[in-house]
């Protein structure tokens, strides 16, 4: 929901290794750090009774698929792989990826069929499929969220056939590296990263998986050293844990427009920080310069959001003399990683499309939880019924221009004081929500799952009428956040 809506312009502030808000604050002690950093940890890892507890429920999970591998005979086992298998996982995290290791050489249709066979049986009834490279299979089995994804069993990582099996080679490159001492550095991180909003690499988030963690705490050994090698982070920075490219200015040609490189060093063909959005790295380089300005555990746990009342939002949307629409429909029944990329395709869309109207788009964003919803600021919801008309300068030929337009002119033909030929001509649309209405009909450029859901139905708000959804909680603090939008350590 944060979203910079001018990365550039971001930037220039970024570059900055002074904060304002920080002038005349003395440098953190050492001991100030420890005892924040100590504080973090008394809240977030895992106690005792919480790893029996998660060890008991995996240790069940991992028995269970390998017998039934063994009763539907199918040549597969069970593998424990993500944080919980690295003892890296925050207390309040509730995540178990099992997954069910196949021979590579059967064909993808047989890994799909066989392994969601036994997936199925292993989550009972209360499963629920979803899809994304291929299908898995979700559950709940003591509180935690458990996915079941069957994938190959690939001995070399720079061959999978599909990208969830690098996972395995992830899981034992860190376990062979990983002490108690560095799975707390990365809790802190972890940590760091969830509270100041750049945590998580679904494309919801866009921001630093649990693995680009682990592997930046493992590359500088400490949380205090990444924090410091991160503030004088620049986009396109480049971390090569290996030497696979000797020449840094190779991974960036090969990993083009990317701010953040962290060579993978399972295989040095990805990009381990591909999914961090220009705008979460320069969150998390922000939040690390302030931090070593100015250690707190708001940081790491920042105040929430607070939701406005009904009254508060339409006094803040007043104040901001702007007019806000919101177009609501039915969230499609695909995963997170395919709808918000479907929606932000849609937001764009949408973008475009006022834009070439004459309306300025301020900021926008969007949100999904059932209902899915576009949210738009717009400078001005109406425009004058007059528009000016350019045409050829008067080293091109006029053609049809001047005839094709003297029927529904104001006035014109002139010339502008550029040397161009012009008319001022009556504006086909002149409100803002008839722009809207015409690009939900037509769906120019959106998500394909987006267009198959408007088709069922939609509704636009405008301007106080989007309080009325605000009865959702989850709207409310969507749309809180929105109109308050601040930095989390400044809330």
């Amino acid at each position: 929901m944060k979203r910079f809506d001018a990365p550039d312009l971001c930037w220039l502030s970024l570059n900055s290794n002074t904060n304002p808000l920080m002038l005349g604050r003395k440098q953190p002690s050492a001991s100030e750090m420890e005892d924040i950093c100590s504080e973090v940890l008394r809240r977030v890892r895992p106690r005792p009774a919480d790893r029996k507890r998660l060890d008991r429920i995996t240790s069940k999970l991992l028995k269970r698929v390998n017998q039934v591998c063994a009763q539907l005979k199918v040549p597969g086992r069970g593998v424990l792989v993500g944080s919980a298998a690295r003892g890296t996982w925050l207390r309040q995290e509730r995540d178990i990826d099992i997954f069910i290791l196949l021979p590579e050489e059967l064909p993808r249709e047989e890994l799909e069929k066989q392994g969601l066979a036994v997936a199925r049986k292993v989550a009972g009834k209360r499963r629920k499929e979803l899809f994304a490279e291929h299908p898995y299979v979700t559950t709940c089995v003591g509180g935690f969220e458990v996915d079941l994804v069957p994938c190959y069993d690939v001995a070399d990582p720079k061959k999978i056939r599909s990208a969830v099996d690098r996972s395995p080679h992830h899981n034992a490159y860190i376990q062979r590296q990983m002490t108690p001492e560095l799975a707390d550095e990365v809790l802190l991180l972890k940590q760091f990263m969830t509270g100041v909003g750049a945590y998580g690499a679904e494309l919801k988030v866009q921001g630093f998986s649990g693995y680009l963690c682990e592997l930046l705490v493992l590359h500088h050994r400490s949380f205090r050293d990444v924090v410091t090698a991160a503030s004088k982070w620049r986009p396109s920075t480049v971390i090569d844990p290996k030497g696979d490219y000797p020449d840094p200015g190779e991974a960036r040609a090969l990993f083009a427009k990317q701010p953040l490189i962290f060579i993978d060093p399972v295989d040095p063909n990805r990009n381990v920080a591909a999914a961090v959005s220009i705008q979460n790295f320069a969150i998390f380089v922000r939040a690390c310069q302030d931090f070593l300005e100015e250690p707190d555990l708001r940081f790491f746990f920042p105040k929430p959001v607070c939701r406005l009342s009904a009254r508060q939002m339409i006094s803040l949307m007043k104040q901001r003399g702007t007019t806000l629409f919101c177009v609501v429909f039915k969230s499609p029944e695909v995963v997170p990683d395919i709808l918000y990329p479907q929606l932000r395709k849609t937001e764009r869309a949408l973008i475009t499309r006022l834009a070439g109207a004459g309306f300025d788009v301020l900021r926008s964003d969007v949100c999904s939880d059932g209902r899915s919803l576009i949210l738009l600021e717009l400078a001005i919801a109406r425009l004058p019924r007059t528009r000016v008309h350019i045409g050829p300068p008067i080293t091109v030929g006029a053609g049809n221009f001047i005839q094709k337009h003297l029927k529904r002119k104001f006035t014109g033909p002139f010339i502008d004081q550029a040397g161009r030929l012009a008319f001022e001509v009556e504006r086909e649309l002149v409100n803002a929500r008839q722009v809207l209405e015409r690009a939900l009909i037509e769906q120019e450029a959106f998500g394909k799952h987006i267009k198959e859901s408007l088709a069922k139905g939609y509704e636009i708000y405008e301007g106080k009428q989007i309080v009325r959804l605000c009865r959702d909680r989850k709207i409310c603090e969507f749309v809180s956040e929105y109109l308050t939008r601040c930095l989390p350590w400044y809330r």
